[in-house]
């Protein structure tokens, strides 16, 4: 019995089933939902509305892997992903939806945005002239500059690589050794699923009075990493995979951590991580007053939602707002 809940003889994924499927069995005990197995479709929503009370409160992704176990428990005794059932998705669909602007998430370690000291700090310490440190600027000007998801340099896992830049997707224009502007190509984002088949370009232009160019660094990793292999990571491992998403926030604290020498304000390494790019991207550009449909744009968000959060600049629009409304006025409006 032991066995078939906690699943395997592997210690540390063990303990995170265990935990999970041990959850499960309380919650199925306290509301009374049997059997355990199959699970059905509604006590899998009953459950995910059932775990903030009881100790998860990280919000939607949080909870979500406590149901992926129960659903990988089904799987393991032939019964199917119970959010995959005929005529569920839908539904899930729509329960995830208002779940997400529904249920409150605590996030004591939120990550923070990155700020242009602390990148310039870590290009200074940089040697590059070691392939690392060069392949590290790259994919960090990279990502600052656009405001990509971190999942584009470094995916979570090998399985996940399909966001993942390669070496195709990048061109230099008008030539590779005199390059004004670096297109990029996406292929497939969080808002624009792979199948599709929407690609989103994005692009850096030179920045030739800045000693670190984002285009010059990418320029240099590209001619040193470059194997005649179009199909290959853009930013890989010395094996040629996928940089992990674990090693990339690793060496990203270490690099802070003596990068922290150069600035006048020690903080929290634990608090940065690949998406304190895109927060600092999007921080800094709100900070300039580019208006919410830009940083849209720039960071290809869903919706203007998502990206008025970075905005600073609307307190002061609503002020010229007013001007307007005075010259209607003026004018007999």
């Amino acid at each position: 019995m032991l066995f078939v809940l906690f699943g395997g003889n592997d210690r540390a994924k063990q303990s995170k089933v265990r935990s999970r499927r041990l959850k499960f069995v309380h919650f199925a005990n306290d509301v009374g939902a049997l059997p355990l197995l199959p699970t059905k479709p509604a006590t899998l929503m009953r459950y995910m509305l059932w775990l903030p009370s009881n100790g998860v409160r990280s919000g939607w992704r949080g909870c979500l892997q406590y149901v992926t176990e129960v659903s990988n428990w089904n799987q393991e005794h032939g019964y199917g992903d119970p959010r995959e059932l005929p005529g569920v998705p839908f539904f899930w669909r729509r329960f995830r939806n208002n779940y997400q602007h529904l249920v409150l998430a605590e996030h004591p370690m939120m990550k923070l945005p990155l700020r242009l000291a602390m990148l310039e700090a870590m290009a200074l310490d940089a040697d590059l002239s070691r392939d690392d440190d060069l392949r590290d600027l790259a994919a960090y000007f990279l990502l600052f500059f656009t405001g990509a998801r971190i999942g584009h340099c470094a995916p979570p896992s090998a399985t996940a690589s399909h966001h993942a830049l390669r070496f195709e997707d990048i061109c230099f224009h008008p030539s590779i050794m005199d390059c004004k502007i670096v297109y990029i190509c996406f292929r497939s984002t969080k808002t624009r699923p792979r199948a599709a088949d929407l690609p989103f370009w994005h692009a850096i232009s030179r920045q030739e009075r800045l000693p670190f160019c984002p285009v010059a660094l990418l320029r240099a990793h590209f001619l040193r990493a470059y194997r005649q292999r179009p199909d290959g990571f853009l930013f890989a491992t010395p094996a040629g995979n996928p940089l992990p998403r674990s090693t990339f926030n690793t060496v990203l604290r270490r690099r802070l951590g003596v990068a922290q020498r150069r600035l006048p304000v020690a903080f929290d390494l634990r608090r940065f991580s690949g998406i304190s790019f895109r927060k600092g991207c999007l921080s800094l550009l709100g900070s300039l007053n580019v208006p919410a449909y830009r940083l849209a744009d720039h960071a290809d968000h869903g919706t203007v939602d998502s990206s008025r959060a970075y905005t600073v600049d609307t307190v002061n629009d609503r002020a010229a707002n007013s001007d307007l409304i005075g010259s209607a006025f003026l004018v007999g409006g």
